[in-house]
């Protein structure tokens, strides 16, 4: 009779092959060297040993290449197949998507869950304040003046940064993704003088850079002059006799750039700058008269904006 073959028992469950991606450890920086590893298991297969009756375990693929794709970033071919450690470099901060694709002998492609690496920033925001400049002088009109607050930032900024703008006390807020910020913001008409502007930034991982300049505010309207109460009639013993006139102006808020002084059919000149902080907020007028008689003197203050202000006085000398 002839012989019969043994029917095999039903094999154990065998495992289908798979790739899988494991982030790098720990936070990733922006321009810091990471791994990214990539395992390629080649599952397992039963074959049936007819002459030993059983069921032998083999690998259910053969791996030739492994791929990895990062957007952006780079591309991995490894020929050596099965995966491996990968170093890979991050330009800038921001959420990354990592591919990894394992090529079998027979045309296969075993493909990983996609791994989502995030990047923080190597520190917080850095950005340029272009202008205004520190120091720089606003134009004040009634209902107050306005100002470009312009910065830059670099490509390598972890974007949208929340810019915040913070005058007089009101902050303006609004989202930037550089290289160039640009807002026209308001200033209130009052104080005069020296006021502070703060610029913060901050990135979507909470990361802040602050800074804080001071802009001068200037009355828009030409500036004043007022003369301090003088004698308007003089009892001279000689010839040329002196006259001081003294008086005020506003000074830094105005702008005023210099005072001078004119009589009509007489001498002009260049009043001096009494104030201790040099802004001619007060001054000093020394005028010689030639001769006795009624003379009609003119007090002029001009600010930077070419504007004038004149205040008039009469003065008579006598023998």
């Amino acid at each position: 009779m002839p012989t019969k073959t043994p029917k095999a028992a039903a094999p154990p469950k065998g495992r289908p092959p798979s790739v899988s991606i494991e982030p790098p450890p720990g936070p990733v920086t922006a321009r810091t060297p990471v791994p990214i590893t990539v395992k390629a298991d080649a599952g397992l297969r039963w074959k049936w040993l007819p002459q030993d009756q059983s069921w032998d375990e083999d690998d259910a693929v053969t791996y030739t290449e492994t791929l990895v794709d990062i957007p952006d970033v780079e591309s991995i071919r490894d020929s050596t197949g099965g995966g491996g450690t990968y170093s890979v470099v991050f330009p800038r901060p921001g959420g990354y998507t990592v591919s990894a694709t394992g090529l079998t002998a027979d045309g296969t492609r075993v493909e990983a869950d996609p791994v989502t690496v995030h990047v923080s920033a190597a520190g917080p925001p850095v950005f340029t304040w272009v202008a205004p400049a520190d120091g720089a002088l606003v134009e004040l009109a009634p209902d107050g003046g306005s100002l470009e607050v312009v910065l830059t930032t670099t490509d390598d900024q972890f974007y949208p940064l929340t810019v915040d703008i913070t005058q007089d006390g009101l902050t303006t807020t609004q989202q930037h993704s550089g290289p160039e910020y640009r807002k026209t913001v308001t200033l209130a008409p009052a104080p005069l003088g020296a006021r502070q502007i703060t610029v913060r930034c901050t990135d979507p991982d909470g990361g802040t850079s602050t800074q804080t300049r001071s802009v001068v505010g200037h009355d828009g309207a030409p500036p004043t002059v007022t003369l301090d109460a003088f004698d308007s009639e003089v009892t001279v013993t000689s010839l040329p006799w002196q006259v001081t006139l003294t008086g005020t102006t506003p000074g830094a808020s105005s702008g005023v750039t210099g005072v001078r002084y004119t009589v009509v059919d007489g001498p002009e000149g260049d009043a001096r700058n009494t104030a201790a902080d040099g802004d001619w907020s007060t001054w000093r007028a020394e005028i010689p008269l030639p001769t006795t008689g009624t003379f009609d003197v003119t007090i002029t203050a001009t600010d930077s904006r070419a504007g004038t202000a004149s205040a008039s006085a009469t003065i008579t000398l006598h023998l």
